[in-house]
């Protein structure tokens, strides 16, 4: 076997994807976990495991297969628990968890399952999304009203930005935040400090009502936007996507370290592109490099958890709401545009988006769940088409 050699461009491409990827959604992640009711040090911990987690699977997925595997958190999932998790116990969510893991798990087994979810109209999805995602734009907008400085700083600073480098919008969002919380002294330099986090383990409990309205969403939230996203993005490359073995083992690994902070563990999509182009490398075959060197930044940051966990838990009240707000503006407008696009989608995904946003619960049920099955209902209804479970077998394939 011959020696494995980096380059430059395979180490920036790695750093630039990691650091794109929690300059834009690791504040949505530390906002999920406060909501669970956890302590800065079970924080700690659990960025820890999951930046440790992602690496190890990003380095192993990428070097076995030779092609950029990137292995994240689902964003979209964070921001669903951000609004879902109110009155669950920390224990009962990681059941969750557990559940979420062994559905993707059975996803990768069950080739069938994979094709049944790729069926569901994607304006359905997307609609999904829009309703997850919306309150968190929102809240963070409102924040005009109530530090009207302090948002409009940040926003020009975030247009601005998006303007002539929009790849590190958010990363000079979050600077100028430091900067504000420097400024009104509420910076706790005291927890900041380079050491391993301490790991902190919670047995699962499993709750029915847990079960349904968030373990069964978050399922489908993460593999519609991520991993369906993430394999497209492979494929877009003209990558050969590793489907199974990537279900089948970010399911296990899922289920077996929930208990420590992995929440999902999915595909990159967006920030995986960046270490797939022509840029990085003009041997194609040689750009999973790239991602093997993501791995080992996802390790070094997860080290670092300490320090960002303390910094996001120091920001002035309400400064958390505009970055997770700006931080989700563009996925919402994908979000919108993939909903409404198409004419003979537009009345089922306005259904699915209203009943999620309603924030409903019938028969022990989360709107999530309804908004998806009225949607799907709807547009079946409308087109004069059955709901049909009958999968056929597929002849393409899919490996």
């Amino acid at each position: 076997m011959s020696k494995l050699r980096f380059n430059l461009s395979h180490i920036s491409a790695g750093a630039i994807a990691v650091l794109v990827a929690y300059t834009s959604s690791v504040i949505l992640v530390i906002h999920a976990l406060t909501e669970m009711g956890l302590t800065q040090g079970q924080i700690n911990s659990w960025l820890f495991a999951l930046g440790l987690i992602m690496g190890i699977t990003t380095i192993i997925y990428s070097f076995y297969f030779k092609v950029p595997v990137l292995t994240a958190w689902s964003t979209p999932g964070a921001a669903f628990l951000i609004t879902a998790v109110e009155g669950y116990s920390a224990t009962d969510l990681v059941g969750a968890f557990v559940i979420c893991g062994l559905l993707t798990f059975i996803t990768g087994l069950i080739r069938p399952l994979s094709l049944a979810l790729q069926r569901i109209p994607s304006p359905i999805t997307s609609a999904l999304l829009c309703g997850v995602i919306l309150p968190i734009c929102l809240s963070g907008f409102t924040q005009l009203n109530t530090h009207p400085m302090m948002f409009l700083l940040l926003f020009t600073v975030y247009i601005v930005a998006k303007r002539f480098i929009p790849r590190y919008s958010m990363l000079l969002t979050l600077l100028v935040s430091v900067g504000i919380a420097l400024y009104f002294n509420t910076l706790n330099t005291a927890s900041m400090h380079l050491a391993m986090p301490r790991f902190y383990w919670l047995t699962p409990s499993f709750d029915i009502e847990s079960i349904i309205n968030i373990a069964i969403p978050l399922y489908l939230i993460t593999m519609l936007s991520q991993n369906m996203a993430g394999f497209a993005v492979i494929q877009n490359f003209q990558f050969s996507a590793p489907v199974r073995p990537v279900l089948l083992g970010t399911g296990l690994i899922n289920m077996i370290a929930a208990s420590c902070g992995i929440f999902t563990l999915n595909l990159a999509a967006i920030t995986a592109a960046i270490c797939m182009n022509d840029d990085i490398d003009g041997k194609h075959s040689d750009r999973y490099k790239a991602a093997i060197c993501a791995g080992g930044v996802y390790m070094l940051v997860g080290v670092w958890a300490s320090v960002v966990v303390a910094v996001f838990l120091s920001l002035p009240e309400g400064l958390a709401d505009i970055l997770a707000g700006l931080a989700l503006l563009t996925t919402l407008i994908s979000c919108f545009y993939n909903a409404f696009n198409k004419d003979e989608y537009r009345e089922s995904a306005m259904l699915t988006l209203l009943i999620t946003l309603s924030g409903m619960h019938l028969f022990g049920i989360s709107a999530a769940i309804w908004g998806v099955f009225v949607g799907l209902g709807y547009f079946k209804f409308m087109s004069g088409n059955t709901i049909s479970f009958n999968l056929p077998i597929a002849r393409k394939r899919n490996s």
